[in-house]
Formats: structure tokens, sequence, C-alpha cells
């Protein structure tokens, strides 16, 4: 009897320990949630950033690009394929290759080029041929006139024989066979200027079209592209409406965009990034910025706005324009690499010692801008007014002091 009193008495302690258990459980993970909703606002050192993600890569670099001979008009390539690559991060020596640009299309324009020398040859020398026929023509036309006119002038001479009448019509004769043989000379000597200015034409064209052949053959050359100097290669992009990407094997490249590779120096590690127009304002050179390496953990470097571009573009995952921003990092012996990605903060002001909250408890209506204060156990709107604000924290000027608890999130009841 005693043994089942026990057992009873036993259980029943285990059925309490069980509920205080749930009870105290209870209280406390309700007591965090309920603190973990509340911010004391409290003074401290405040930055306005601007986030942005960026890419490792070098102030300095040695461009590899597509041969200037591809910018000659006169070929008519005004954009070319890239057919081979080497690896990106390739270590190169000066000499080694590079790539290789589209050679059938120069081959094709070449022979194209070739077709159109034999052609323009071929018409000069039948244009050589006929200029010589027809001035012989024009010249035995002018040589059997002049027979004419000698004649013409034999009867004009023996005319003083005869009556006035006859004498005046010899004499007309006579004068205009000399006109005429004039213009026929005159004749001559234009068609003899004409076949010369039409030859020397068809001579320049073919003049063009074998410095052309020449030029064609250059690009062919010219098309495999090589190492200008020791370097590790890392790809060019390409910027377009549907953003920034890198160069690869069938990609398109012209004189426009003519930046095939670079062989980056980083002595001047830089980020590039791209920062919205609504900002772009905000920011100038030689602004502050931290920039953390993503694939480095814990890495973060120091860095001052080197440069900002002038014009904006489209970009995708963008809503408005974008502005290219260097920013210049600090160098030390971290192993960063040209691509690696990072995450900057831009720092566009600073102020010490003020009240600050996170963003997520300032809540805005209608132009007005407000907190729920937690005042003796009571929520309340408080209206305040900020000051700088960075994308996680706001300046508050005023309406709050250090120690005020506010919310993070809109409270049920709230006392008016």
């Amino acid at each position: 009897m005693s043994r089942h009193l026990f057992k009873h008495h036993k259980k029943g302690i285990l059925i309490a320990s069980g509920i205080l258990i749930v009870i105290l459980a209870v209280l406390i993970f309700s007591g965090v949630k309920r603190s973990s909703n509340i911010y004391r606002v409290k003074r401290e050192n405040f930055e306005a950033l601007i986030s942005c993600k960026g890419e490792i890569q070098s102030e300095k670099a040695e461009l590899i690009t597509i041969p200037s001979i591809f910018g000659d008009r006169t070929l008519e390539i005004y954009d070319t394929q890239i057919k081979d690559l080497v690896p990106e991060g390739s270590i190169l020596k000066k000499g080694d290759f590079v790539g290789l640009l589209d050679q059938g299309r120069v081959k094709q324009l070449k022979e194209n080029n070739e077709e159109a020398l034999k052609k323009a040859i071929f018409e000069n020398n039948d244009a050589k041929i006929d200029s010589a026929v027809d001035l012989e023509a024009l010249r035995d036309g002018i040589e059997q006139f002049g027979f004419d006119v000698r004649y013409m002038k034999v009867e004009y001479d023996q005319a003083v024989y005869e009556s006035p009448a006859f004498q005046r019509k010899a004499q007309m004769a006579y004068e205009r066979g000399l006109r005429q043989l004039e213009e026929k000379k005159r004749a001559y000597q234009l068609t003899q200027q004409s076949l010369r200015i039409r030859i020397e034409r068809a001579e320049n064209i073919i003049k063009k079209l074998i410095e052309k052949d020449k030029k064609y053959q250059i690009a062919f050359d010219d098309s495999r592209i090589t190492a200008p100097k020791d370097g590790m290669l890392i790809y060019g992009r390409t910027y377009g409406r549907g953003g920034s990407r890198k160069l690869s094997i069938n990609s398109w490249v012209s004189m426009q965009n003519p930046v095939i590779a670079t062989l980056p120096d980083l002595s001047v590690p830089v980020s590039e990034t791209y920062v919205e127009e609504i900002y772009i304002s905000k920011i100038k050179v030689g602004d502050s910025a931290r920039v953390f390496i993503d694939a480095i953990k814990n890495l973060q470097k120091v860095g001052i706005i080197s440069n900002i571009s002038n014009v904006g573009q489209e970009m995708a995952g963008f809503d408005s324009k974008v502005f290219k921003v260097v920013i210049r990092i600090s160098k030390d012996q971290s192993p960063i690499k040209p691509a690696m990605t990072t995450n900057n903060e831009i720092i566009i002001s600073r102020e010490q010692n003020v009240l600050v909250i996170p963003r997520a408890a300032l809540f805005t209506e209608d132009g007005r801008q407000f907190v729920y204060l937690r005042e003796h156990g009571d929520d309340i709107i408080r209206d305040v007014e900020c000051g700088n604000e960075s994308d996680k924290f706001a300046v508050i000027k005023k309406g709050l002091k250090e120690g005020d608890k506010i919310l993070l999130s809109k409270p049920e009841n709230i006392k008016s």
C-alpha cells in the first residue's frame, strides 16, 4: 500500500513540474517577444551610408583591345566576333596568345575586294583600249579634214580670177572650214582630257582597292590577339540596356566597345560600383567608404571615391539610371584579386553623440513622421523630427530623449 502511494505521489510531482516548466517557458518567451519589439533610444555616433555592390578592379591596367585597323571605315568591319579566348585568370607573358577574332569574316571581305580589284583592272584596260581607238579615229578625222581645208584654201586663192560673188563664196567656205577644223581640234582635246580623267579615276580606284587589300591582310594577321605585357588576364565587359556582362567566346566587340580584356595592376586596387541617380548628388570625389570583400570573411578595407561618371546609364536590376563610381582601396598584403565582388558603404556624413533610432521604428503618414512610444505601460504616438538618415538608422532631432522606449512595429492597442 505504501508503495502504491509513493508511485502516486511521484507521478503528481512530475505533472506539477511539467506544468511549472510550461508556465515558465510561456513567461520567458512572451517576455522575449515583448522586449525584442522594443528599442531603447540612445546616443551614439551616426554615419549616413549608401550601400552598393561592386567588383574589384585595378585603377591602372593594360588594355587589350581590338586592333586599330578594325576602326578603318573603308574596310566596313563595324564589329567583329570573338572566336577564341584563353580562360580568365590566366597568367600570361608578353606575346602569349590571348584570343582570336573572326578571321573568316575578314577573309570573305578580302576576297570580295580582290574580285572588285580584278574587275576594276579589267575595265580600266578596256577603257584604255577604247580611249586609244577613239582618239585615233578623232586624229584621223582631223587629218582628213585638214586636207579638205587646204583644198578650200587653193580654191580661195584661185578665185581672184573669178567674179566677186564666186570669190566671196570661196572665202566663206575656206573660213568655215578653218572654224570646223578648230572645233574638231578642241573636241579632240576635250575628249582626250575626259578619257584621261576617266582612266585616272579608274587607276585611283585600283590603287584604293590594292591599299584596301593590304589593310585586309593586316586585319587578318592582327586578328590573333597577343598579350602586350606580363600579367593576369581579366575579361572585358560590354554594357547595354540588359546591364553589364563579361565578354566571352562569341561576344561581339567594336571600336565603340573595343576592350577585349585587361591586364590589371593591383598595386592600386579599386572597387567599381554603380549608384542610383537619386543618391549621386549626395556623394563627391574624396568621400570615404568601407569595402567588404565577399570572398574573404571579416576583411574590411578603407577606401575613398576617386571618380564619378558624368553620364548615367540604364542597367538591369535598377529602377532608375545609375552612375559608375570608382572607390580606390588602401593597398596592403590582403589576398584580393580582380573580379572579386564587394559590398561597399559610402559614408556621406558623420555626426557625433546624437539620438539614433532604427528606421524600422520610424513611421510616416501624410508627410508626418512619428514613433510608437511606450510610456508607463501604454503605447502612444509621438511626432518626431528627423535629421540625417541611412538605409538602417535615422537621427532624431526633436520628439524623443535618451532612454525612451519605442516600438519596432505598430502595436495593437494605442492610447490616444
